[in-house]
């Protein structure tokens, strides 16, 4: 009897592993889907951290354009520099993202 109770006690112990195996390979596996996802975001917030240095840029060169511009002419001038820039910009940033 006693040999009985040995191996209905390895049989629960077998069962025992092989639980905790499917249970660690099912956490390994959403472990390395949440380092995708984490690697994903902090890329996103680096491109979102991007653009808006970018158009805090912007914004001050429009500023900078309004307070130095007094006549018509000198508008359109400043302007057109200020889209050159622009272009210039929104260009390295489409550079940067195709990386």
């Amino acid at each position: 009897m006693k040999n009985n109770e040995l191996t209905f006690q390895a049989d629960e112990i077998k069962l025992k592993v092989v639980k905790l195996l499917k249970q660690f390979y099912e956490l390994k596996q959403k472990h390395s889907t949440l380092e995708t996802e984490n690697h994903s975001l902090k890329i996103t917030v680096e491109n979102q951290k991007n653009t808006i240095s970018t158009l805090e840029e912007r914004n001050k060169i429009i500023k900078l354009a309004d307070s130095l511009s007094n006549s018509k002419e000198d508008i359109h001038e400043l302007k057109k520099k200020v889209n050159e820039y622009i272009r210039e910009i929104d260009e390295c940033i489409r550079l940067l993202s195709d990386r």
